[in-house]
């Protein structure tokens, strides 16, 4: 779409549209998707340190208990907790407008910098609910990282799998997303969501064969077709399918993030937040307006083994049938 003025007139004498004003819509659109369900589902804690810690139990193996009447009690030693970390992020967006730019009247705006702290607020929270899905390998070096889904459930977690022999390189298969949530319930915990890229929705919705077998009502004049999958009710609990958008092919760690597909409990993920995000004004430097929103923030997966993942299947046709351009 070109945009250049189009001046009205006449085929010879163009100059007589000169005075015509113009005709610009007193609106401003983005379509760059701004959804965050992560950042959003996720329990919301304080901490109190830029290192947060917490810890993981387990009982012992079930097994037969019956012992001799009379007998005296026989004390071994129970396993060792286990104390996992993760470190507080600092994630910030900066701000800046010229006077000259506040002073003017643009279309759709009542004032540029507030437009921009509020646009910089939605970029945060995208740029936080990426670092929940791809992350980095935690760290706590001067520039301190959180670690993410991935990192904390290939660290600490023994249920995930890669998919092996003839489903490499494959879409999703329903034998192998039902293993890891068969794995986790044995662990004791049951997951409600699966969390994959758009690529592998679509795969669940048209060759999981458990939707051929379901049952819809329709209206005879309802001319629909329906082929979608919004929950799997599997042998091991009903889990929502989500979509998600930030699988990145080129992740932290050089992980093509878009050929996992996750399973988690929810409620066993918390956001801990050192600092809220807010908006902090900066010192006036010249003749512009500074601010930056900033705020600081940790990954806690209360127990990595509640969760599980599959590797190693289709990532879609390229980068850009996942994650969007902007």
């Amino acid at each position: 779409m070109g945009t250049t003025t189009y001046e009205i007139g006449t085929a010879n004498n163009s100059f007589i549209g000169a005075g015509n004003r113009e005709d610009l819509l007193d609106v401003v659109t983005i379509i760059s998707p701004v959804d965050t369900p992560l950042f959003t589902m996720f329990r919301k804690a304080k901490i109190h340190n830029a290192q947060t810690e917490w810890m993981t139990d387990t009982l012992d193996r079930a097994a037969s208990n019956a012992v001799n009447e009379g007998s005296s009690a026989v004390f071994t030693a129970n396993a060792a907790r286990v104390r996992l970390l993760n470190y507080a992020q600092i994630s910030r967006e900066p701000v800046e407008v010229s006077d000259t730019q506040r002073a003017v009247n643009p279309a759709g705006i009542k004032d540029e910098f507030r437009y921009q702290l509020g646009r910089a607020l939605k970029q945060w929270k995208r740029d936080v609910e990426y670092d929940i899905i791809a992350g980095n390998t935690g760290s706590a070096a001067s520039t301190r990282c959180a670690r993410g889904i991935h990192h904390t459930l290939l660290g600490f977690c023994s249920l995930t799998a890669t998919v092996a022999g003839a489903n490499t390189g494959n879409n999703i298969q329903e034998a192998d997303l039902n293993a890891r949530l068969q794995a986790v319930w044995v662990a004791g915990a049951l997951c409600d969501y699966v969390v994959c890229t758009a690529t592998q929705k679509n795969a669940i919705s048209s060759t999981f064969a458990g939707s051929a077998n379901s049952r819809r009502t329709l209206s005879a004049a309802d001319n629909r077709v329906v082929n979608v999958v919004d929950f799997y009710d599997s042998d091991f609990g009903r889990v929502k399918i989500l979509p998600h958008r930030w699988f990145a092919s080129a992740a932290p760690g050089t992980l093509n993030l878009q050929r996992v597909t996750y399973m988690l409990q929810t409620d066993k993920w918390v956001l801990g937040f050192l600092r809220p995000p807010k908006s902090v004004p900066l010192a006036k430097i010249g003749s512009a307006e500074r601010a930056m929103v900033e705020g600081e923030w940790t990954l806690i997966g209360l127990h990595p083994s509640a969760n599980s993942f599959i590797s190693g299947h289709a990532s879609g046709a390229s980068d850009a049938a996942n994650f969007p351009a902007n």
